[in-house]
């Protein structure tokens, strides 16, 4: 017989960030929770001879599950039989949503055979054996996912409380400025570009576009922001597709940004929803945490009114995009513009560093519609024909829709079946055993009714006379005569179009 196996699993939440300072509790962290769950290990004899491994997750909050690869990693493990036992410091640390917590204690644990340990819970599978369920257990997961909703409202107040007193907890600063190294919540000007954000207020005031002083920025090598905050923080952009670049876009936020006459706005937009659930909401001005004279300014009110006067449309109201925008450039990935409804398609890069590859690229929006149209008629007409020759089995086709919905409302229901026995088994009306069971045949009922849907789904799709994987109602598409370029209904079936600058396109459908 191989030597045993235990498993420690530690967590620490961003809301823990104060315990990586040495600021609060340390018992939360990484080397607190270890110390702890070790001096268990060492107090109990029949532990004394298995093996250790370990999983911790830093910096992740504990109402997620999927997104914890360190977790994630563990159950696979376990699955696998890696380990047999499983000790965490309290329920919080393994996750702070209760359903989810109990879910692994009282079914995944028990059918993959894990015994699991939380220490400060007194807490033992093997000894709390068909009392998992008991209330005690319940209303602590409860509280744990209570206590983390209301941290996070107690974080946000103070944050917000802290931004009308003029301190700054962003994590990144504007182009200009950098924070203060005596004070993280305060900035201060860098002066190594902060001469560049008063050029470009001077020169727009003076007569000069945003895109003459984004050229003229790029031929003197002037650093952009992601170059700025390259090794003076651990800022990632979101891609790295010409952001060493100025462009006229780049350079007319600078004008429009109030923060550079020294007012320090904060709290744009909010963070709704908890957990899974969560969404960034834009919040109106009146909203907004505004300091005047908040940190330092590099321009005085009147160069800054001044340069926005010379660019009228800054106040007009934004209209609704309903051109959708299928262009991109081949070379950096960047979608092309079109500055007029007769204009051409041009990519930003090339025309900010005339010596990219991109500064070749140039057609006329209309050429390079009628292109897209035309295939999409083509493709249209072969699929029509497809249809026509597959007719003689439509009938058997037009009842698989139905039947495809009747399996889904069954997976509902069984779904709901599911909650049903664990509420029962909560409340003690039944045993350990029988929500086991009833879980794991429930659970072969759904395996067997997402294998019947995947087939119905292909049956559907092969009668279609179409194998592509797109999320449009095709027929709607197909029986429509496209006299004009449609951005809006051609998105649903084409994922990009290259122009290149020899005045070739390439169009990339979605699926096959």
């Amino acid at each position: 017989m191989g030597k045993r196996t235990l498993a420690f699993y530690i967590r620490l939440s961003d809301a823990d960030e104060e315990v990586k300072k040495g600021i609060r509790d340390e018992s939360n962290s990484i080397m607190g929770q270890r110390e702890l769950l070790t001096s268990f290990v060492r107090k109990n004899k029949e532990f004394r001879d298995f093996d250790i491994i370990e999983y911790f997750d830093d910096g992740f909050s504990g109402t997620k599950f999927m997104n914890r690869e360190h977790f994630q990693k563990m159950i696979a493990d376990a699955k696998a039989g890696r380990f047999e036992c499983l000790i965490v410091k309290d329920f919080s640390r393994l996750g702070r949503d209760y359903l989810e917590v109990g879910n692994y204690m009282e079914f995944v644990f028990p059918v993959i055979g894990l015994r699991f340990i939380s220490v400060n819970d007194n807490y033992d599978s093997d000894k709390n054996c068909g009392m998992t369920g008991g209330m005690d257990v319940a209303f602590k997961n409860l509280i744990y996912q209570m206590y983390s909703m209301d941290l996070s409202r107690k974080v946000k107040s103070a944050r917000r409380n802290r931004n009308r007193n003029g301190e700054y907890t962003a994590s990144f600063v504007k182009y200009g400025y950098r924070k203060d190294p005596q004070d993280r919540h305060r900035l201060i000007i860098d002066e190594d570009v902060a001469p560049y954000v008063k050029e470009i207020f001077e020169k727009v005031a003076s007569g000069m576009t945003t895109g003459e002083i984004a050229r003229q920025f790029n031929q003197r090598k002037v650093p952009t922001r992601l170059m700025s905050q390259r090794g003076k923080s651990n800022y990632v952009p979101y891609h790295d597709r010409g952001d060493d670049l100025w462009s006229d876009d780049a350079v007319l936020v600078i004008i429009r940004d109030e923060g550079y006459m020294g007012k320090l706005i904060q709290n744009k937009s909010e963070i709704w929803g908890f957990g899974e659930y969560k969404k960034i909401v834009k919040l109106n001005r009146s909203e907004w945490s505004i300091v005047e004279d908040g940190m330092p300014a590099i321009v005085g009110r009147k160069l800054f009114e001044d340069a926005n006067a010379k660019i009228p449309y800054k106040n007009m109201p934004k209209r609704e995009r309903k051109h959708i925008n299928l262009f991109i450039c081949p070379y950096c990935g960047r979608f092309l513009k079109c500055g007029r409804e007769n204009g051409y398609y041009k990519c930003d890069v090339g025309t900010m560093d005339r010596s990219k590859p991109c500064n070749n690229i140039r057609m006329k929006k209309k050429d390079a519609e009628d292109i897209v149209l035309e295939s999409v008629r083509v493709l249209c007409v072969t699929h029509l024909e497809k249809a026509d020759v597959d007719k003689g089995d439509i009938t058997a086709s037009e009842d698989i829709p139905s039947q495809i919905n009747l399996t889904k409302r069954e997976m509902e229901r069984m779904q709901d079946s599911i909650i049903a026995c664990y509420k029962a088994y909560q409340q003690g009306v039944m045993s350990r055993e029988d929500y086991i069971l009833a879980r794991a045949e429930t659970n072969d009922t759904i395996a067997g009714l997402e294998k019947e849907l995947a087939l119905l789904e292909e049956r559907l799709k092969a009668e279609a006379g179409s194998d592509t994987d797109i999320d449009c109602d095709w027929t709607e598409l197909l029986e429509q005569t496209f006299t004009e370029y449609d951005g809006e209904k051609f998105q649903n079936v084409i994922d990009r179009v290259y122009v290149y600058g020899d005045g070739r396109v390439e169009i990339v459908f979605k699926g096959n």
